[in-house]
């Protein structure tokens, strides 16, 4: 088998055990969160929200961009690899605490007491990420991509079913804390069985954390660069507009962030462990047609919440967000850009150049926050999230410029090569998508149940969607298009043969 050959199977299998691992758990948070909506309130959301971006901090100082540095230093020993985990858990005990204390402050900083008990609880989820980290690192590094995905659906099953019993018994903004807690515990206590407490327990050396430290040091600045760049909205948005506002945005923006992590975020938690076993020239070539099918999935999941953000809204949160809705819109610019942009980082990791991944994050923190800053200066949920949408332009060709720049087999024109012809036909698509509205606007309007009715229009016009992209990508030769026709030709086939 050759090395392209055996590239190709490697990122298969993470594409699919991602897509399963992303997918199923998009449905469950899906499902769950249709079910707290309609019993918590927008605030209740927001508290959460804006502790949470808290949480978010902390892991980012006890992750220190060590799995990143673990899959790419394949030398690490056995001992090294055990002391970077005590490291990680005595970290993780250390910011426990240092949060927990931290209650004081953000009920002043906030003016609301229900941080006191709210901090101390959902602090926990800083400990069991914290010591998380190397055994899933191990797991991933091994390739072992159905594991984790079997740890994720059940971590989310359980986590979702015990914070809906909660919100209906009354339990209000705690369901959502135990939610939390439960889902980390649980995933911390089914990746350490998985990678083997054998592999974590023992005789252990200390000199692996310096090893790792030149690598580590540029993903963690990076990683807290775009900490901020990401959640400085929901501060900023809580403590001048308010906790209601946070909650109405965090909701549109989680909406918009999943395609991004379950698009992207499939391909990229299988780059890195995949192409840094090949070289550069194999894994440019790969990826430069990989960027390309990105952008066409981003577009057109873009184009269908542009058109039906309204209905979206509806039918997973119920009456009362309308404004998310128009929020949503206005993200999907965003959206499109990013869920490119966020393939980025495995390609920086799998180079070793940590540096220029750093010095991507700096332009991405100044052009975001600036944007976020001044749509909160002028009051306006909208302009944050249209201001976010040019920042993410601007972000996208500064990367590849750096990336072309830094690399001679990375070169701009053949990474970006099919993005014009794929701009074409998503263009085409809106054309057509739009008339269709127009002329149907409310196809389902005679049932009683607006929930029901707005879900038929989506399952019906994403149908149709679907049939006019699959139509106008085969009479304008898409290469995108033709390449996720070969892909469901396969099947298609092996039923056939079945059959006959």
């Amino acid at each position: 088998m050759s090395n392209t050959d055996a590239m190709n199977r490697d990122l298969k299998s993470g594409f699919v055990f991602g897509f399963i691992e992303k997918y199923s758990n998009l449905i469950v948070q899906f499902a769950v969160t249709m079910v707290l909506a309609r019993f918590l309130t927008p605030s209740e959301f927001g508290v959460v929200a804006t502790v949470m971006v808290i949480i978010f901090f902390f892991n980012l100082l006890g992750e220190m961009g060590l799995g990143p540095a673990i899959i790419y230093h394949k030398e690490l020993t056995a001992e090294e690899i055990r002391g970077l985990f005590l490291i990680c858990f005595a970290l993780g005990i250390a910011l426990y605490f240092i949060f927990s204390t931290g209650a004081f402050i953000a009920v002043d900083f906030f003016d609301n007491d229900i941080y006191f008990s709210v901090m101390p609880l959902i602090g926990a989820m800083i400990l069991f990420s914290v010591v998380s980290i190397v055994p899933e690192t191990l797991l991933r590094r091994e390739k072992r991509f159905s594991a984790v995905a079997i740890i994720t659906l059940i971590s989310a099953l359980v986590s979702g079913a015990i914070a809906c019993i909660m919100a209906y018994r009354g339990y209000g903004v705690y369901a959502l804390v135990w939610k939390s807690i439960i889902h980390t515990g649980m995933r911390f206590f089914l990746v350490c069985i998985y990678a083997g407490w054998k592999n974590l327990i023992g005789k252990i050396a200390l000199t692996g954390f310096k090893t790792v430290l030149g690598f580590s040091t540029y993903q963690f600045m990076f990683n807290f660069l775009n900490y901020f760049s990401r959640n400085s909205d929901k501060i900023l948005i809580s403590k001048f507009i308010g906790e209601a506002a946070v909650g109405l945005y965090d909701m549109a923006y989680r909406l918009m962030m999943l395609p991004i992590q379950n698009i992207a975020g499939i391909a990229t938690a299988a780059l890195q462990p995949v192409y840094s076993t090949f070289g550069q020239k194999e894994v440019a070539k790969s990826y430069n047609g990989l960027v390309n099918k990105i952008f066409f999935l981003g577009l057109f999941v873009g184009i269908y919440i542009f058109l039906f953000s309204d209905k979206i809204i509806y039918v997973l949160y119920g009456p009362g967000w309308e404004k998310s809705a128009v929020i949503l819109q206005c993200l999907t610019p965003f959206l499109i850009f990013q869920i490119v942009l966020a393939t980025t980082g495995g390609i920086w990791q799998t180079l070793g150049q940590t540096r220029s991944l750093f010095y991507c994050g700096v332009f991405s923190s100044i052009t975001s926050v600036s944007a976020i800053a001044m749509g909160v200066y002028l009051q306006s949920l909208y302009l944050v999230a249209l201001l976010l949408s040019i920042a993410s332009v601007l972000n996208f060709v500064q990367c590849f410029w750096l990336l072309h720049v830094k690399n001679e087999n990375f070169r701009m024109g053949l990474l970006l090569k099919g993005m014009p012809a794929t701009a074409l036909l998503s263009l085409v698509v809106l054309g057509i998508m739009l008339g269709a509205v127009y002329i149907m606007p409310s196809p389902f309007s005679f049932m009683d149940s607006k929930t029901l009715s707005s879900l038929c229009e989506l399952t019906i016009f994403g149908f149709l969607q679907l049939f006019i992209t699959l139509a106008a990508g085969w009479v304008l030769k898409n290469e995108s298009i033709m390449f996720f026709v070969r892909i469901l030709k396969k099947p298609l086939r092996k039923i056939k043969l079945r059959s006959e």
